[in-house]
């Protein structure tokens, strides 16, 4: 029959073996291969490379285990700064070994050792492409919550990008449109990151823009107006019945003392063709909605004018 105390002695020195060989480890010089981002600076927008720039490199790099262990912690990122470098409407570029493995080398701990570099440069050729400024368009379904009403129009960060493409891609183009931006119960203002929609063969010198909407508490508003008649025949006199109704309005509790009864007029527009007209709520006031009349159709009779 096995001991417990045999077992536990055998298991302690499992562990011990087991430490004394991670410690060791640890101190042991390795290769080991890790990813570098690469981040460019001085790249015109116009620009477009014959093959994408690559935005990771790998390295072997030599130490001890221990100072390895800093390499999955915290990777690496270089900035490879290209200012300069275009000149004409074409032509190449080229990032030599020695630049990249010094710009690595200057990442590395002073112990680390760079082995190898994958690639070892970096070499592409360029050529110029038209732009044209372009207006952004929201594309958006914005719902308030009970209560609530937009207190204004969404607000771009961007009203416009650049476009950058070929003279066939950008003749097409007259303005970017965004992601469809969609908001339930919305009840305060609020700002959104939204995505552009990128057209084919063309590149935007940014591919989001920041969206403010903003919303507030409104109270209705009830006024009576006296119907006013347009399209009326010459030589005709129109009767309308009733001649005023009750208009309904939204207003925001922040825009109140900037609307008046006046600021709303109800229409009615002659047409033959009808046995009863629509009545028209008009208003130029932007603080004023979700307007409707009570009641919305009324009877008339056209006489001649004596």
């Amino acid at each position: 029959m096995v001991k417990w105390r045999e077992v536990m002695i055998y298991l302690l020195f499992v562990v011990l073996a087991s430490l004394i060989w991670y410690g060791r480890s640890l101190r042991a010089e390795h290769d080991i291969t890790v990813p570098v981002k690469v981040q460019y600076v001085g790249v015109p927008g116009q620009v477009k490379t014959s093959e994408p720039l690559p935005q990771t490199i790998q390295v072997t790099v030599r130490d001890a285990g221990m100072r390895l262990r800093v390499y999955h912690q915290k990777p690496l990122q270089i900035t490879l700064d290209l200012t300069g470098r275009f000149t004409g409407k074409s032509g190449e570029i080229q990032v030599s070994s020695d630049l990249l493995r010094t710009t690595i080398a200057r990442q590395l701990q002073g112990t680390t050792a760079l082995q190898k570099v994958s690639p070892d440069q970096i070499h592409t050729t360029y050529y110029t492409q038209q732009e044209r400024r372009l207006p952004v368009r929201l594309q958006s379904r914005i719902d308030c919550a009970p209560g609530f009403q937009m207190s204004g129009l969404p607000q771009l960060s961007e009203a416009e990008v650049i476009a950058y493409g070929t003279a066939n891609a950008l003749d097409t183009l007259r303005e970017i449109q965004t992601q469809v931006l969609a908001v339930k119960a919305l009840s305060d203002s609020a700002q959104y990151t939204v995505g552009l929609i990128v057209p084919r063969e063309v590149r935007l010198s940014q591919t989001t823009v920041r969206v403010r909407v903003m919303a507030e508490r409104f109270s209705e508003r009830v006024v009576d107006l006296n119907l006013r008649a347009e399209g009326v025949p010459e030589g005709k006199q129109l009767h309308l019945f009733p001649q005023q109704v009750r208009a309904t309005m939204r207003v925001g509790v922040s825009h109140w003392a900037q609307v008046e009864d006046g600021d709303i007029e109800a229409v009615c527009v002659y047409s033959d063709s009808l046995e009863q007209l629509p009545v028209e709520l008009r208003t130029q006031n932007p603080y004023i909605s979700g307007l409707r009349a009570t009641p919305n159709h009324v009877e008339f009779i056209l006489e001649n004018i004596e």
